[in-house]
């Protein structure tokens, strides 16, 4: 059974897709073939990602008119693979520390494979949605699966009945909309215009992320879920003894930037981009330390520490 590592970006993600590749090549190159979507990369990001040895890059056609809202892009990337039956999809904002054999390993036991996200599942289904999917309540309390990182066996029952379903019913729309206190976020690649959102009942509607988990509540109410914090910890790379994934989103340190494998003619003008990004990433993530107002606060907290515990007097 040959095996296919997934992923996907926009530019907002895109340098996160390299270092998701580089940390991959690094830690874990035990995937047959390794295939990326370009969601709207820029001009430099795509130059870079062309330049990746050994990494398919696709696009996703505007299979329907909502293809870039809710999400709906991703169920349709999940069924479009072609030709690999182990599937292992991880968003761009990622960085892979150690090998994914144990997660190819259980696919093959057991047609899936999927990480709790330490969420109740209410937290993200529709009130009203219990009803559609003849779910019963009590699964409200349960912990729900991540759709960033999934993997499942082409052709299987659980791929039929809840992958394939999760993709046809995005199509039909039901990953649109946002939770009524969540509108801020309607931005970016999925961004609908106001006049056409679809206001959801639950606290933090999640698109495609809901609309899986419907799907596999009810088909298998009593799916096992991985651990959060060793297979997609996202506090720190060290969140659990023997983690594979850190999935930090945009807060990651970019450290395998710099092991993206570019082809002969482009490694140089890799390794150097590399280099001069971190520097920039570094001082973005670290720009208080440039600020003279943290060593002004942290002189007055000194100070304040010393007036109320003051050194005793040496014995006469």
């Amino acid at each position: 059974m040959t095996s296919a590592f997934a992923s996907g970006a926009d530019e907002s993600y895109g340098y996160h897709l390299l270092n998701l590749l580089g940390s991959l090549k690094a830690n874990s190159d035990v995937f047959d073939h390794v295939i990326v979507f370009d969601l709207g990369l820029s001009a430099h990001q795509r130059g870079l990602l062309d330049a990746v040895r050994d990494v398919e890059v696709r696009t996703v056609p505007p299979f329907v008119e909502h293809w870039a809202q809710g999400f709906t892009w991703k169920p349709w990337i999940w069924t479009h693979l072609d030709g690999d039956e182990l599937v292992l999809w991880v968003d761009a904002g990622a960085t892979i520390l150690r090998s994914l054999e144990p997660i190819l390993e259980e696919i093959r036991e057991t047609d899936s494979f999927l990480v709790s996200q330490a969420v109740p599942l209410g937290q993200l289904m529709p009130r009203d949605w219990y009803g559609l999917y003849a779910l019963d309540e009590s699964v409200a309390k349960r912990d729900y699966a991540a759709a960033g990182i999934i993997g499942f066996r082409v052709g299987s029952a659980f791929y039929q009945r809840v992958i394939v379903a999760t993709y046809d019913d995005c199509i039909a729309g039901r990953s649109l909309g946002f939770s009524p206190d969540e509108l801020r976020l309607n931005r970016a690649l999925g961004w609908t215009p106001p006049d056409e959102i679809v206001v959801r009942d639950c606290p933090a509607f999640r698109h495609d992320q809901s609309v899986l988990n419907a799907h596999l509540f009810k088909e298998y109410p009593d799916a096992v879920l991985n651990d959060v914090w060793q297979y997609a910890g996202f506090l720190s790379p060290r969140d659990h003894p023997q983690q594979l994934i850190w999935h930090h989103r945009r807060r990651g340190n970019m450290a395998c930037l710099a092991r993206v494998p570019y082809e002969r003619r482009s490694a140089l003008r890799g390794r150097a981009f590399a280099i001069a990004y971190r520097v920039r990433w570094w001082r973005h993530m670290h720009v208080h330390l440039f600020r003279r107002s943290t060593y002004v606060l942290k002189a007055r907290k000194l100070a304040r520490s010393l007036r109320r515990d003051p050194q005793p007097s040496a014995p006469i």
